[in-house]
């Protein structure tokens, strides 16, 4: 859709973001990103956001509305546990878990909403059947709910801490043989893509028991008492081993080259919050965590195959 605006005295000296944002059902930082892009013409030139209108002037902006309808998409899953009330997935890596403000499709509800009949829809649409998260490249375990009645249950049990959940990672050095990071959390102010360690913000915990270790990479077993953004990447940072290929967190050079955090959500054991039954399920190491135990010349066989 194209708009075209003549500017009449009423306007004169107004903003020419803030006109448009007064005229077209867009926020002011989507209309300054269209500045931006130079999809704003103003008498057949491109100006900046703040530029001030003059009487005459022509305004000519290039907007297609994006469909922001959220629509099943077909991808197979990798389901390691269902019943009439729950599943759990082994999600593969680079899936974002749940659609944003940008990004409406390719993430792992476009995949439950063809997958399953039911879903929950407690937190909307945009995060049906989502009762927590995984960041986009860390591979493994996540619970699904069918319905509403089990995902509030689901986030209770996790509020209490009454779930089990257990990673594994591949960090630099020679990690100790175990041991508990317990500290504060909050988002660095400097780079709010980014947690850290602060004296301030939410306790987390993690417990690590190293599995095997040679003299440059040791492989982590981390079971975490809390689930805090990035709370594994950046404990394993704090203590200085960080998670092989991190981008955010880890390395600047290393010497094998990952373009994700080798993570991977390994067990998952809790109380079914309906039938009563203990749910202890693994999930199978995606091949890219075996492609890196390969080149790390690591053990396989000391990871544990039950627990």
């Amino acid at each position: 859709m194209i708009y075209e605006f003549l500017i009449d005295d009423s306007n004169q000296n107004t903003r020419l973001d803030v006109f448009l944002a007064n005229e077209v059902e867009l926020s002011r930082s989507e209309i300054q990103k269209f500045i931006e892009d130079k999809k704003v013409l103003v008498n057949y030139k491109p100006q900046k956001k703040n530029y001030k209108l003059n009487s005459n002037d022509k305004i000519k902006f290039d907007y297609e509305k994006e469909d922001k309808t959220i629509r099943a998409q077909k991808h197979d899953l990798d389901v390691v546990y269902e019943d009439d009330y729950l599943a759990i997935i082994n999600k593969d890596k680079d899936v974002i878990v749940h659609p944003t403000e940008t990004i409406y499709s390719d993430t792992l509800v476009n995949y439950l909403m063809y997958n399953f009949k039911n879903l929950s829809d407690v937190d909307g649409d945009y995060r049906r059947g989502i009762v927590h998260r995984l960041d986009k490249d860390t591979t493994g375990l996540i619970i699904i709910a069918k319905d509403n009645d089990t995902h509030l249950k689901l986030k209770e049990i996790i509020k209490n801490h009454e779930i089990i959940k257990t990673y594994l990672c591949i960090v630099h050095g020679k990690i100790d043989e175990s041991g508990t990071i317990k500290e504060y959390m909050t988002r660095n102010p400097k780079d709010r893509k980014k947690m850290m360690v602060s004296d301030e913000g939410k306790l987390s915990i993690s417990q690590y028991e190293r599995l095997d270790y040679n003299d440059d990479y040791s492989l982590v077993k981390v079971q975490i008492k809390t689930g805090r953004t990035h709370q594994i990447r950046v404990h394993m940072n704090y203590i200085h081993h960080p998670i092989l290929g991190d981008k955010l967190y880890g390395l600047k050079k290393e010497k094998i080259l990952f373009d994700s955090q080798v993570l991977h959500a390994y067990n998952l054991q809790f109380i079914h919050p309906q039938t009563h039954e203990k749910i202890n399920v693994i999930g199978k190491l995606k091949p890219d965590f075996m492609t890196a135990i390969e080149k790390t010349k690591l053990d396989y066989t000391k990871i544990p195959s039950k627990l």
